[in-house]
């Protein structure tokens, strides 16, 4: 009995051995190890129901062919035609080539400045208001010009406002610097208010004529009783252009006129009742 119980002792232990030596061997040729799969993606391959968003780099110039069309700025807007200047008759009267708009294009126009009175030639500081014109309007210069109610006067001038290349206004400056004086034509009044108050800071500080010339009135002067009328030295000449009348320089009339005692355009220079006079 002790030596069949001795025997079933044996056995287990050797079933135990050959279990253990199973486990350690490798699995044979013909089995095949199954294989787990992860369901984990790499991150940088996108999920088939993403999104996908293209990038284009952006273009250098280097990149551009030759020949492809691009996008040039718009070219800036042309300037607008102005007035030239031709010559300077006087300190009040010039002549201009026309730019279409208030002149005739192209076409050559007499123009008196508005609002203003310079001194007639070859009355005191005549010539230095031409030259300060001059100055101010230089031939071949481009003017800007304005008109006013009346464009044109009897005399086919046209009566205008001006501005010079420096965006001077060259009525009023001709007035304040005491070039001129300002006189009032109705209904041409669009600068009246500036043209009178340039005169009488001109007048207050004595600046140009009214200190230069001897008998400029600082005020104006009191009716007077009118002397008896001279008898004319040239009988049938015409008259002159009456008060009130747009102003004219000798140089708008054809030859010499008879003119009142009160000359109000200043055509008498010696005072004999006959204006425009030639020497």
């Amino acid at each position: 009995m002790t030596a069949i119980l001795v025997l079933f002792g044996l056995l287990v232990g050797l079933g135990g051995l050959g279990a253990l030596l199973d486990e350690g061997r490798e699995p044979a040729s013909g089995t095949t190890e199954p294989t787990r799969t992860s369901t984990a993606q790499p991150s940088d391959t996108p999920r088939p129901d993403a999104p996908t968003h293209t990038t284009k780099p952006p273009v250098e110039p280097s990149d551009v062919l030759p020949g492809t069309p691009t996008t040039k700025p718009s070219p800036p807007p042309a300037a607008p035609p102005r007035v030239v200047v031709l010559r300077i008759i006087d300190g009040d009267t010039l002549e201009v080539r026309g730019d279409g708009r208030i002149l005739p294009k192209d076409d050559v126009a007499r123009v008196r400045l508005l609002g203003i009175d310079t001194p007639e030639r070859g009355a005191c500081f005549a010539d230095d208001a031409t030259a300060r014109t001059t100055a101010l309007l230089p031939p071949g210069s481009r003017i800007r010009a304005q008109r006013d109610v009346e464009l044109v006067d009897r005399y086919d001038r046209h009566l205008l406002y001006v501005w010079n290349a420096q965006g001077t206004f060259v009525n009023e400056s001709l007035v304040r610097s005491g070039h001129a004086e300002a006189v009032l034509h109705p209904p041409n009044d669009k600068h009246w208010t500036r043209l009178s108050a340039a005169e009488a800071a001109a007048r207050q500080a004595g600046a140009g004529q009214w200190s230069a010339c001897p008998g400029q009135p600082e005020s104006p002067v009191a009716p007077r009783e009118s002397p008896a009328p001279k008898a004319p030295a040239r009988p049938g000449l015409p008259d002159g252009p009456p008060a009130g009348a747009p102003d004219v320089d000798c140089s708008d009339l054809p030859g010499p006129v008879r003119v009142g005692p009160d000359d109000p355009h200043r055509l008498d220079r010696d005072g004999d009742g006959i204006g425009c006079e030639t020497d």
